[in-house]
């Protein structure tokens, strides 16, 4: 695994209310985002179900582009919930207003992965995996951070979710464009899943 500052060459190929003035979003060094084994799974704490689509945030541009968090946000939305989860204080609004500030977002739009560490003054970061496959996303669970996954969506377009369970009945995740008062389970398994990256607290 590398700990990463850069866009991959993959997600380059396939990817189709805080200030965010200031310092990082404040972080609850209280909340336990601990991993915790419950009936066989590895469960994480979920206290975030963001909607790329609610109307506080949904018309906002990302980065230097014209596409919106309503139309292409759901990476920034599912970040945010993952942050939110770890203690900072953010949602997705704050979140892609902080990684406008920094730059950091291709001209394209695309996350730039280091942005994590960068609004969050090194206390967070994104993890970058070559593998695809459970045993890559249970270390993730396993280690307190939370996976992200991507998949395409039925009319084909990249999509990404963030998993906060993983147990016998296969991969809970919270749905940036479903709002759902559980998580919802993955129905296609890891074999649907094309790439992962996994924010946690740094070392």
């Amino acid at each position: 695994m590398i700990r990463v500052g850069f866009i991959s060459i993959a997600l380059l190929l396939i990817s189709g209310g805080l200030s965010a003035c200031g310092s990082a979003p404040r972080v609850d060094t209280k909340k336990d985002s601990a991993p915790t084994v419950s009936g066989g799974g590895i469960v994480l704490r979920d206290a975030a179900a963001y909607s790329q689509l609610d109307p506080r945030w949904k018309s906002d541009r990302l980065g230097p582009t014209r596409d919106t968090m309503g139309s292409d946000g759901c990476l920034v939305t599912a970040t945010a919930m993952a942050l939110t989860n770890l203690g900072f204080q953010t949602n997705p609004k704050d979140l892609n207003q902080r990684l406008t500030q920094t730059k950091s977002y291709t001209k394209n739009g695309w996350l730039i992965w280091d942005g994590i560490r960068r609004v969050t003054e090194g206390r967070a970061v994104a993890t970058f995996y070559d593998k695809v496959d459970a045993p890559t996303i249970d270390k993730c669970l396993r280690s307190g951070d939370y996976p992200m996954v991507q998949f395409y969506l039925p009319n084909g377009r990249s999509h990404w979710a963030m998993i906060v369970r993983h147990d016998a009945r296969g991969y809970h995740m919270r749905d940036p464009l479903r709002t759902s008062k559980k998580p919802l389970i993955f129905p296609a398994g890891v074999k649907g899943f094309r790439a992962v990256r996994c924010v946690g607290l740094a070392n």
